[in-house]
């Protein structure tokens, strides 16, 4: 075989070997078709049409109820080592959102109040999950709470470990 024909030979099968190599390449293949489900939003303040309620009681050692804005707080028994006047206020506006005070007031971890919030005066889209969130008074998000949506009653309940400030948020899945 005369050089020339060698030099071709090797280029031809290095060719060869790089074609075959890049049309085998899994990494290369798409995965995914390209309008699938790519993922969710990221929760957002959920717009609601929020009337004004504003309610107060002594709750202590033995728990309690209060119920604001068509939001309902319960404190189970043994959340609260003492008697404490709490206030539940729903500012009225276009958040669903629930003022708590005395501000900070934390609770017995092991029964710890949980809060359930009504998304009925809200709007969301069908496939949207709801959960509280704890914010600053300016309503910048600070931590979210782990949350259960209930569709049926439009509601979603929190466990709370501390009195604040707190919103409904709606996640839902988004295609690219």
């Amino acid at each position: 075989m005369n050089r020339r024909t060698r030099v071709f030979s090797i280029v031809a099968g290095v060719l060869a070997a790089t074609l075959i190599a890049a049309c085998s390449d899994e990494a290369t293949a798409p995965s995914t078709p390209a309008l699938a489900v790519a993922g969710t939003r990221p929760p957002t303040i959920t717009r609601c049409n929020q009337p004004y309620g504003l309610t107060a009681a002594w709750i202590g050692p033995q728990g309690g109820r209060l119920k604001a804005g068509g939001h309902t707080l319960f404190v189970p028994v043994g959340a609260l080592s003492v008697p404490t006047f709490i206030t539940m206020e729903t500012p009225s506006g276009n958040v669903g959102h629930v003022v708590f005070s005395p501000e900070g007031l934390t609770f017995n971890k092991t029964y710890p109040p949980h809060l359930v919030m009504s998304y009925q005066n809200c709007l969301v889209p069908p496939d949207a999950t709801q959960q509280v969130a704890y914010t600053s008074e300016s309503l910048k998000i600070l931590e979210t709470q782990p949350s259960v949506t209930d569709p049926v009653n439009l509601t979603v309940d929190a466990k709370l470990f501390h009195f604040s400030d707190y919103v409904i948020l709606s996640t839902y899945a988004v295609a690219y």
